[in-house]
């Protein structure tokens, strides 16, 4: 009896107590924070129990962690992935998560497409600064704003909530976070794109592009998907100052492949390499001075370019455009398309620059003008606008109404002086003498049309003497008149008698009449010098001459006292 109680350990029992003791060791090999396998022991309203071989008690998994469609298909006996936590918390239990058992797998697979520089496809969920959530495998990355697309996006909410195409560019395992790009796969595209064009083409083929951007280094032109460059320098045999004004965005140019660049996927460009130059045919075909029919290509606001033939193409500038005005807005005469007659004026070969005019072609009012009005002819005009240095008339005749005749204030009378204006108003009819006509410019004067003051001179030398009239009693002498013009002359306070007491402006009045000898003359320069002084002068030095000598310190009015006494006894 008592030895059928008794166990006894042979081989078997050896091996079964070893099985015994693996089976109990089995919990040692769980590992935190990895995948395991486990069974669904039972679901309830709130948890799902999950039991883990090896662990000493079952897990419980949150049935929030687990999306509403999957949560039907859970039963009991179901194996199910878990992500094993902790192997216990401090309640002795062990802490299991599906949500992030699938995390842990997302991530795997993420590493796996940096690595293999993989695409993988994700949604973008919302905006944060400086970019969007992207939600790839469960796992939320950043896409910054600049991997978005290959240019700026308008409108981020077209592409919110739409599955795409995305390339990770870096991870960190640590803090588990993920940067996403969908710009790198457009260019990554493009690329592919560029190496099919290429393959398409040859240096020296013509082909057909569309602008699609202008810089002042030059415009880039889209071929097929290919954006190539058409430097500033291959534009024109002729100078261009501003692409601007010969390209617009989206038109349509043919140009000639330069140079295939194969390793970066570049072409570049040539418009000018499919014409000759113009600079070689220019002196056979046209001459400086001749007239020529040309088409209007661009239009800018100092002016339109023209084609003469093809690749030369000149400027007429805004200041050639129209008669007497020189800043014309080109739009307001020409139109594009248009054919025009202009006369060649130069060809800068050094500076590649062609001038044309179209006014030289075109009657110039200022030529009727001297036809009808030459210089020195008189005629009568308006006054229209009076500035501060002189009035602007005009002679009221409609083919010439924009012809205005411009007369100096020194040209309104023998004066010279810009007080002369204020005997001119606005309305005053005046007759004008045309005195020059030159650039388009034509100068009159009114003063030309009456005796010149001056001209009482004539004839006249220095010892002369003069009747004049004060005008003007000043501190540094008088402003007297002469002649029947009454021409004005400054006589000098040092020049108003001989002895100094008697220099004293103040002695005279304004109508006073004085007599004075010419000092200086200068027809020349309109110059006069009036001395009362000389006269003086000239008058003790012929009574002394006469009368004898004033070395006895007589003066000249005693001397001549004596004279006149001499003279009435002669008389009695």
């Amino acid at each position: 009896m008592g030895s059928n109680n008794l166990k006894v350990y042979n081989e078997n029992s050896e091996s079964e107590f070893s099985k015994l003791i693996t089976k109990n060791l089995e919990t040692i090999t769980l590992k935190e924070n990895s995948i395991v396998t486990g069974t669904i022991e039972k679901i309830d309203d709130k948890f799902v129990h999950v039991f883990i071989k090896g662990a000493k008690s079952s897990g419980l998994v949150d049935k929030n962690e687990i999306p509403h469609a999957e949560r039907n298909e859970l039963k009991e006996g179901n194996d199910i992935e878990v992500f094993l936590e902790r192997t216990e918390d401090k309640n002795g239990n062990i802490v299991l998560s599906i949500e992030k058992a699938r995390r842990s797998k997302s991530w795997e697979k993420i590493k796996e497409a940096f690595e293999k520089k993989e695409n993988v496809s994700g949604m973008l969920r919302n905006t944060v600064k400086g970019g969007l959530v992207c939600e790839i495998m469960g796992v939320m990355a950043f896409v910054p704003n600049s991997q978005l697309d290959t240019k700026p996006v308008k409108n981020i909410k077209e592409y919110l909530d739409k599955p795409l195409e995305f390339r990770i560019i870096k991870i960190d395992e640590i803090r588990f976070n993920v940067i996403a790009s969908r710009r790198e796969i457009i260019e990554e595209e493009k690329n592919k794109n560029k190496e099919k064009v290429i393959k398409n083409y040859k240096v020296g083929d013509i082909v057909e592009g569309t602008i699609k951007a202008v810089q002042s280094y030059g415009c880039f032109v889209s071929i097929e998907s290919l954006d190539c460059l058409l430097h500033s320098s291959e534009v024109s045999h002729l100078k261009i100052s501003n692409l601007n004004d010969m390209f617009n965005v989206g038109e349509k140019v043919k140009v000639k492949i330069l140079e295939i660049d194969k390793e970066n996927m570049r072409m570049s460009l040539s418009v000018k390499a499919m014409l000759p130059d113009p600079f070689e045919t220019m002196k056979d075909k046209f001459i400086i001075g001749n007239e020529y029919d040309v088409k209007i290509t661009k239009l800018t606001d100092f002016g339109a370019f023209a084609e003469m033939s093809e690749g030369v193409v000149g400027l007429i500038h805004s200041s050639e455009i129209k008669h007497m005005q020189k800043n014309v807005n080109p739009k307001s005469v020409f139109k594009i398309n248009d054919v025009i007659k202009v006369k060649l004026k130069e060809v800068d070969i050094e500076k590649r620059k062609i001038g044309l005019s179209y006014k030289d072609c075109l009657p110039n009012p200022i030529d009727e003008f001297i036809s009808r009005y030459p210089s020195g002819s008189t005629v009568e005009a308006k006054v229209i606008t009076k500035q501060h240095f002189g009035i602007f008339c005009n002679t009221g005749d409609s083919d010439l109404e924009k012809i205005d005749i411009f007369v100096h204030y020194k040209q309104l009378d023998y004066n010279e002086s810009s007080k002369a204006l204020d005997s001119f108003k606005k309305g005053d009819k005046v007759k004008i003498k045309i005195i020059d006509i030159k650039d388009e410019k034509v100068n009159g004067s009114i003063r030309a049309l009456k005796r010149d003051p001056y001209s009482f001179f004539d004839g006249k030398k220095i010892g002369d003497i003069v009747s004049t009239r004060v005008v003007e009693v000043l501190d540094n002498g008088l402003k007297v008149d002469v002649g029947p013009e009454r021409y004005q002359v400054i006589i000098r306070k040092s020049e108003l008698a001989l002895e100094k007491s008697d220099q004293r402006p103040n002695r005279f009045s304004s109508g006073d009449s004085i007599d004075a000898a010419i000092l200086e003359i200068d027809p020349v320069k309109r110059k006069v010098k009036l001395s009362v002084k000389y006269l003086e002068q000239k008058e003790k030095d012929l009574a002394i001459e006469k009368y004898g000598s004033t070395s006895s310190g007589q003066s000249l009015a005693g001397i001549l006292g004596e004279a006149l006494e001499k003279k009435d006894q002669k008389k009695d």
